[in-house]
């Protein structure tokens, strides 16, 4: 028999999984995300392990040297120079004690000169654009000297906010100033293989199979947008 008291109810109710703000690998992410990651502002390449690897729904994987150069071509920083992650909800992952997740809702405007570099000294000028991001989920995950060994990024939560069309990370800020970037498919394919292999001029759209740490080809084989939707 149904039973609707208040006590039935609530015992079948886990308590929330709740992590202090002060714990250091919160502490750490989110000094990193404001003050070292290379895209909202200059990266310190000393947090990053020497196995790290990037991944992004479109961009990635990204091995630590690769993904250092990108930063650089890109400037995204100093293309907007009051860009924010607007970082919130940090938790630690209750399967890896070492994982901690996190939402941002970027925000910024396209004024710093040159613009954003596409490579080989080219730039997108700016104009003006002011980025509202929607809301995107962001992971790193640690090592056991703390350094970062694998950074997520631009997984978006809520499409229908902001202005970025529903892309998140560079591929959100693209699309607000003006430039945007291809859907998922034979022509994005095309393009990414086409000027990271062929023409690259600094900024990767993944790292070569043999320079991709082991640990992350025994988790995925696939490269950039492919088997992204």
């Amino acid at each position: 028999q149904y039973d609707a008291s208040p006590s039935a109810a609530t015992s079948t109710i886990p308590p929330v999984q709740a992590v202090s703000v002060d714990h250091p690998l919160i502490q750490l992410a989110n000094e990193i995300i404001y003050a070292k990651s290379g895209f909202y502002s200059p990266y310190d390449s000393s947090v990053f392990a020497e196995d790290f690897v990037f991944r992004g729904p479109y961009i990635g994987p990204l091995n630590k040297m690769d993904y250092l150069q990108t930063m650089d071509t890109f400037g995204i920083y100093k293309a907007l120079p009051d860009i924010n992650p607007n970082a919130f909800g940090f938790s630690i992952d209750p399967k890896n004690e070492k994982r901690v997740w996190f939402m941002v809702r970027n925000s910024g405007t396209f004024t710093g000169e040159p613009g954003i570099g596409l490579g080989g000294g080219n730039y997108f000028p700016p104009n003006g654009a002011k980025l509202e991001g929607c809301p995107e989920t962001f992971s790193m995950t640690f090592d056991e000297s703390k350094k970062l060994k694998y950074l997520s990024v631009g997984y978006v939560a809520d499409r229908f906010e902001g202005n970025t069309n529903g892309k998140g990370a560079a591929v959100g800020i693209f699309n607000v100033i003006g430039l945007p970037f291809p859907s998922p498919g034979p022509s994005l394919s095309l393009a990414q293989w086409f000027l990271t292999e062929v023409i690259n001029m600094g900024g990767r759209s993944y790292s070569k199979r043999e320079e991709v740490p082991q640990w992350w080809l025994d988790k995925s084989d696939a490269k950039a947008s492919e088997g992204y939707l």
